[in-house]
């Protein structure tokens, strides 16, 4: 089973079509499902402490982590994957998940638009089964892991780069929207994903 969260805060019909083009059958939950599912993902826009709010009162926050423990994949995409983190610049006070050590920090305004918008190269330290050289990114705030190792791919904004995707074990983040990021994102987002149907 593949579960999508649906805390209020996420684009799920782009993210579903995509998914389904790839013949992938994604359900939708508001709350967590009676069986652990094989991946979560985690879709986001809007603010990390109401995201997180909204996590913690429909019970996401435990059944995130009770499934990575039982075996589950967790993908976190835009807001989702920020919210793998412990804590955020955005919303001071508010706790993330804490699946990933690290915080996440507002773009430096002082180089480029905040919010940053638009299509970046993504640089990958080592190539990913789907190729994915362009991405499509909306958003003011870039996660800062403790690991630097957990960054498997990098962005630019103002010269500066920025994690574009994190991974530790069973769990990955990309700072894009794949869904959003044409026929390659799509085709990254169902490597990532796997098999499961």
């Amino acid at each position: 089973m593949i579960a999508v969260v649906d805390a209020g805060s996420g684009n799920l019909r782009s993210l579903c079509n995509a998914l389904r083009r790839k013949g992938l059958a994604p359900q939708v939950f508001q709350e967590p499902p009676p069986d652990c599912p094989e991946v979560i993902i985690l879709p986001g826009v809007g603010a990390f402490g109401h995201s997180a709010e909204q996590l913690e009162r429909l019970g996401w926050d435990r059944a995130l982590k009770d499934s990575l423990s039982a075996g589950s994949r967790i993908v976190g995409i835009c807001l989702g994957m920020q919210l793998l983190f412990e804590s955020s610049e955005e919303s001071p006070g508010a706790r993330g998940l804490g699946l990933l050590q690290g915080t996440v920090r507002r773009l430096d305004a002082s180089r480029a638009k905040v919010p940053h918008i638009g299509w970046e190269s993504v640089r990958f330290a080592e190539e990913p089964a789907a190729a994915l050289p362009w991405a499509y990114f909306v958003h003011s705030f870039a996660a800062a892991p403790e690991d630097p190792s957990v960054i498997k791919a990098w962005a630019e904004h103002g010269g500066r780069e920025f994690p574009a995707v994190v991974s530790l074990g069973r769990i990955t983040g990309v700072q894009f929207h794949p869904e959003k990021s044409q026929g390659p994102g799509v085709d990254y987002l169902a490597s990532i994903v796997g098999g499961v149907r």
